[in-house]
């Protein structure tokens, strides 16, 4: 191979002004091919700065052809130039040549991945010659786009299954090993989602202090007894400090004493002992600073070496991810979490933190709408790639005279089981949630305003 063909510049001018000359001639694929490509899948910068104009032209809803780019160029005059000019005006000449400029697109999008990926690898060894302190977090993000761009190219040539195929293959999964599940030790809800699957994204969301991360802390050790191992990535706490609530649960001491250890006797300091002697030493724990790219690296090693079967993310908003505002950071967290599960055939559950308090109107009145998607989170984009999303509700208690405290888990989405309340309480000593008997149940007044109002809806 030739020094020439390493170089970063693999383009082909041709399919590009074919492509561009297909959009401004309303081939019957401009449409989609607009919405295929992006400004860097084109090499040459004139085609770059076109194909930016009409992308431009689509958003505003305006016809995209020669007489519109001409004037969008000059209206918006940086992009004025003989050249440029010059270019648009040679568009269009062999477009109806074709009948199919997919093809092409997809082709162009090979070249800019081959361009794309040449560049990471150029620029990480320039970084791995310059430091060598910092060569974990190079080959980290390195394997990230990396991966991006693998999935991109995954997207290429994909044209789906037939429903007859589709079928064929979920009936195989019926007859064969579906994989381990993840229960969380409340009945009905286990019940409701068939356990947590692998590769299945789960999100557990409540209000600060409604005992989300014990749920999820509950779904660790029952599947530990059920012989799965679990990843446990904790950006609020050290390992230590999860490890005091889960041992005195176990202990059943109090957990106030492990804050007050000059409270705790000489039996409780026994039942502590033992109750750390029985801890797992396959499960493990991930604290301090996190980014969700030492997170896939870890979880990726656990897998090879030990077997992973659950990760767990504490929680969304303390865990650094790219992008340019917490926004974008958030959704591409979510995304790479699910990534995640894909790939390394593990249940993810993501720890979310409520951006809307839910029960209190804009004037302050109690809200008796049963809780939604919608008015916890306003837009769908954090939560589409779940397979299922749990709300925790728990009344704040001032005193803690009862041990059993009143609970509703809200499933609000789930992909193949219903949705609606699940009556529960929270056991306060030992810090868990635990499924409402039934005929207690009906005295819960949230709930049974929802099923009167609703009904016992799928």
């Amino acid at each position: 191979m030739s020094d020439k063909e390493l170089e970063p510049t693999k383009h082909d001018d041709v399919l590009e002004r074919i492509v561009l000359g297909a959009i401004v001639s309303h081939h019957r694929q401009a449409g989609e091919a607009l919405e295929a490509l992006t400004e860097e899948d084109f090499f040459h910068p004139d085609h770059q700065e076109i194909f930016n104009v009409m992308q431009i032209l689509a958003t505003k809803g305006e016809t995209v052809d020669l007489v519109t780019l001409y004037d969008e160029i000059g209206r918006m005059g940086d992009l004025q130039g003989a050249n440029l000019f010059q270019s648009l005006g040679n568009l269009g000449q062999d477009s109806h040549k074709t009948q199919e400029i997919m093809y092409a697109v997809r082709e162009l999008r090979r070249l800019s991945m081959a361009r794309e990926t040449m560049k990471l690898l150029d620029n990480a060894k320039v970084l791995l010659q310059r430091t060598s302190c910092h060569t974990e977090e190079i080959l980290d993000g390195t394997i990230e786009k990396l991966s991006e761009i693998a999935r991109k190219s995954d997207e290429l040539d994909g044209q789906g299954v037939t429903h007859f195929e589709a079928a064929r293959q979920a009936l195989a999964e019926l007859g064969g090993d579906p994989g381990p599940k993840m229960y969380t030790d409340v009945g009905r809800l286990d019940q409701w989602t068939g356990g947590f699957r692998p590769g299945e994204l789960v999100i557990i969301t409540a209000e600060t202090g409604s005992g989300k991360t014990l749920l999820a802390q509950q779904t660790r050790a029952r599947a530990c007894r059920d012989g799965y191992h679990s990843l446990f990535c904790s950006g609020e706490m050290w390992a230590r400090h999860l490890l005091r609530r889960e041992l005195a649960a176990a202990a059943d001491v109090e957990p106030i004493k492990m804050r007050r250890d000059d409270l705790l006797t000489s039996e409780d300091m026994q039942a502590l002992i033992t109750a750390a002697a029985h801890q797992c030493k396959k499960c493990r724990i991930l604290d301090g600073e996190l980014e969700i790219t030492r997170i896939h690296r870890v979880a990726r090693g656990l897998k090879a070496c030990a077997g992973l079967d659950l990760l767990i993310l504490d929680y969304d908003e303390l865990i650094e991810s790219p992008g340019r505002d917490e926004n974008e950071q958030l959704r591409r967290l979510v995304r790479m979490a699910k990534s995640i599960g894909m790939e390394l055939n593990c249940a993810v559950i993501l720890i979310s933190q409520l951006r809307k308090e839910y029960g209190h109107t804009q004037n302050d009145k109690p809200d008796t709408r049963p809780p939604s998607l919608s008015r916890l989170y306003g837009s769908g984009a954090k939560i589409k790639h779940a397979s299922i999303v749990i709300y925790a509700d728990r009344k704040w208690e001032e005193t803690l005279d009862d041990v059993r405290k009143e609970a509703v888990l809200w499933v609000l989405k789930n992909r193949d089981g219903r949705t609606g309340p699940i009556p529960a309480t929270f056991n306060v000593k030992k810090l868990r949630f635990d499924q409402k008997p039934e005929l207690q149940a009906a005295a819960r007044s949230p709930v049974k305003a929802w099923q009167e109002s609703d009904g016992d809806r799928e």
